[in-house]
C-alpha cells in the first residue's frame, strides 16, 4: 500500500471523530513528522510510511527530540496501525 493511501486513511479517521490532522511542515527543519493529530485533548506527531519502511536517521533524531519533550510520536505504515492509534484517542479521559 502506498504511503499516501495510509495518510489519507489517517485523515479520514481523525476527521470522522471530530479531530484535527494537520500536515506538518517546518521550513528550515528537515525530518519532521508528516502530521500532527489533535483529538480528545491529546496530540500525536505521526510519521506515515509505506509498509515495512523504516524511519531515516534524521527522522529518528526528530522522534527522540519530540519524545524528550514529553510528546507522543508514532510511525504508521498500515491501516491497522491507524485504527490502533484511533483506539488510543477514543479512550475516555
Amino acid at each position: 500500500m502506498l504511503e499516501s493511501k495510509i495518510e489519507s486513511y489517517l485523515r479520514e479517521q481523525v476527521k470522522k471523530r471530530g479531530g484535527l490532522c494537520w500536515k506538518f511542515t517546518s521550513p528550515g527543519t528537515r525530518g519532521v513528522p508528516d502530521r500532527i493529530v489533535m483529538l480528545n485533548s491529546r496530540i500525536a506527531f505521526v510519521e506515515t510510511k509505506a509498509p515495512s519502511k523504516e524511519l531515516r536517521k534524521l527522522q529518528d533524531k526528530r522522534k527522540a527530540q519530540i519524545e524528550a519533550q514529553g510528546h507522543w510520536h508514532i510511525t504508521i505504515d498500515s491501516k491497522e496501525k491507524v485504527d490502533n492509534l484511533m483506539s488510543h484517542f477514543d479512550i475516555d479521559l
